[in-house]
This record gives C-alpha cells, structure tokens and sequence, in this order.
C-alpha cells in the first residue's frame, strides 16, 4: 500500500484534565494527525464548544516547536488551510456525545509529496496534548481522547520540508488603540491568521482594521477592513455548515457553535412538542435560541469564520515561489484597531490572538 493511517494513541480517558504525551517513534513520513475527543454531556446546559476541551495541542523536538496552538486554533488553522472544516458533533442534549476533530497539516493538502513531517529527522519527536472536558459539551460526565496518523506507507517521497505553526503573539483589544505586532522571519510566512477568541463579539469589530507591512512601513502589503478580508474571502470559500441539536425553552439557551460571522440555523423540533425558535442577536459564535414551549431541537448552522479567524494569503498558497520571504526583509509587522465606537466598540473581556503557519526546510 502506498499509504496507511494507523492509530497514535488508542482510545484514552479524559475523565481527569491533564496532559497527555505520544511518543512519535515512527519511521515513515506523516502528512496529517487527527486529534479526536468525544464528550459524555450530563445536562442540557452548554459549558462551551466541544474543542475546548483541547486546551493545547503541540508537536515538539525538546525546545523546538513544530505545532503549538490550542484546538479553536488549529480547527481554524485546518479549514483555511484545507477550504473543509473539520468534524464537530455540536450535540448538546444530555447523555449525547459532543465531538471534535482537529487535523494538524504538515504539508499543501492530504499527501503532499513536497511537505511532510518525517520523523527521522528529529531526536524525541513527542505529540503533547492538554486536556480539560469540563471546557466542553454540556457538564460531561465522561470523555475519551485518541489519534489517528496518515502515513506514507511504501511510497517513497523525500520532502523539502514540513509546515509548522505556532501562536505568535495575544493580548487583550483596548478601544480606539493600535497594536502593533512584529512576526519572526525565519521561516517563510504561508498563512497569517488574526484571530478573536471573544465569543461575544465578530472578529470585525474586536480587529476593525488590519494592516501588514515590511520594514516599519516601507513596504505595505495590506492596509484596509477586516470586513473587506472577510468579504474576499467568501469568494474562494463558501460557508461551512454544522449539525447542532440541543434543548431550549421560553426563557432561551446560549449555544457554543463554530461560526462567528454570517450565521445561518436551520432547526425543527425533535421531541414532539411544538416550538417556535428565534435565534436572538448576540454576536459572535454563542448565540442565544428561544422556543414558544420546551422542546428539543436538531438541525444544521452555518456561518463563516470559525473561532472568529480571518485569514491572509500571500498569493497562491499551493505555490511556494508566493509565500512571504520574510528572511529577505528586516522587519515584518501586522497591526490591528478594533473599533472604538461608543456603545458598539470592541469588548476587552478576552484576547485577539495572532497565528502563523510557515514552511520550514529539514
């Protein structure tokens, strides 16, 4: 067989929050790892999205860092890399399971011949996961976590090298005040991706204006609306689309989803009890529904922007040749304004992280 995708980590409990180490002792060259968790609900009020529970996930070699994002960053990290969202159960009816899958792309697409992780090339290759269900789902009682890995079985390929990606900089937005964030150039920058883990909030308005430049200025690569990068966006990508179920009543539930912008339900009662549901205006990715009576729902959400993430190509992003060279250069910076207006400015209560994916040579 040309490839394989055998399991990292069987299936493990994380009854208990902690963290939990893999040992990548593999001889062959890895183009993708999933990282599952399914979570046993207790209740029928939501405690957060599913990939909460994924506090961090980090691909490391002792100090050096191949991966290292939480898991609302690297499910949004994945979709913008790959154009597909992956898996999310938003199942949130007690005794469901709520899932997540989050894949970690070392290269272009699924089997990328040029960019892949080989394990060969590190001394104590360690996949590092830190886990707290209690974040996700609806008060689980029970959760589980395991790995699957693809593999280049007994094709050969002999790859440049693989994409790494990493948190850069997070801080908290301050009204009407820019901040300026210079990235590292040691590697050159394939994806730049600010990111608003505000869930109460649009990232448009936690982020208003964003602008990318070289050389303190000299050179500016993007300078305009956060809302116009949405908007360009939804030319290459359209919307993603999730199942969701739960239970809501007269007085309303806040429901964690995946999308943060554009949001769309389509939902019918499941429980034989007639419900008129209104999703009410509450910004960003938790979003309140309400019923004429308590009924149990089921249905699709779609939306764009998962885990409020705007992306930034630089060029075509199968073609290296477009990648940002940021090692030519002396300095690379992206600054970011929220909006200030009164009343309808930024909220200060969480940060705006800013990610990077970039392609490094073995």
């Amino acid at each position: 067989m040309n490839y394989r995708s055998p399991v990292l980590l069987d299936t493990v409990s994380i009854a208990s929050s902690g963290t939990k180490v893999v040992d990548i002792d593999l001889l062959d060259k890895i183009s993708r790892i999933t990282v599952l968790v399914d979570l046993l609900n207790e209740n029928y009020i939501p405690t957060g999205h599913p990939v909460a529970a994924l506090k961090t996930i980090e691909i490391i070699d002792g100090s050096k860092v191949i991966h290292s994002l939480s898991g609302f960053q690297s499910q949004a990290l994945s979709y913008y890399s790959n154009g597909k969202m992956d898996h999310n159960e938003l199942n949130y009816e007690n005794n469901g399971y709520c899932r997540a899958a989050v894949t970690i792309n070392f290269g272009r697409y699924l089997w990328d011949e040029l960019y892949a992780l080989d394990p060969t090339k590190f001394r104590n290759l360690q996949l590092r996961i830190v886990h707290n269900k209690a974040l996700g789902g609806c008060l689980p009682v029970a959760g589980d976590l395991r790995v699957l890995a693809d593999l280049f079985d007994e094709k050969v390929i002999t790859p440049v090298g693989y994409f790494a990606a990493k948190e850069v900089f997070s801080y908290t937005p301050v009204q009407a005040s820019t901040e300026y964030i210079t990235l590292p150039t040691d590697h050159p920058i394939r994806l730049l991706i600010p990111m608003n883990s505000n869930d109460n909030e649009e990232p448009d308005i936690q982020f208003e204006t964003i602008k990318i430049d070289e050389d303190d200025g000299k050179h500016v690569i993007f300078d305009g609306k956060c809302i116009d990068l949405i908007r360009m966006e939804a030319n290459v990508r359209d919307r993603f689309t999730e199942y969701m179920s739960g239970r809501v009543g007269t007085g309303g539930e806040e429901f964690y989803l995946s999308a943060c912008k554009d949001i769309m339900f389509g939902i019918n009662g499941s429980s034989g009890t007639a419900g008129y549901f209104h999703g009410a205006w509450s910004g960003g990715s938790l979003r309140s529904i309400k019923g004429s009576a308590t009924v149990e729902f089921g249905g699709s959400v779609s939306g764009r922007c998962p885990h409020g993430a705007v992306p930034f190509f630089f060029g075509k992003a199968a073609d290296p040749d477009d990648w940002w060279d940021v090692g030519r250069i002396g300095k690379a910076r992206i600054q970011l304004t929220p909006r200030a207006t009164a009343g309808g400015g930024c909220d200060g209560n969480k940060t705006n992280d800013v990610i990077i994916q970039t392609a490094v040579n073995y």
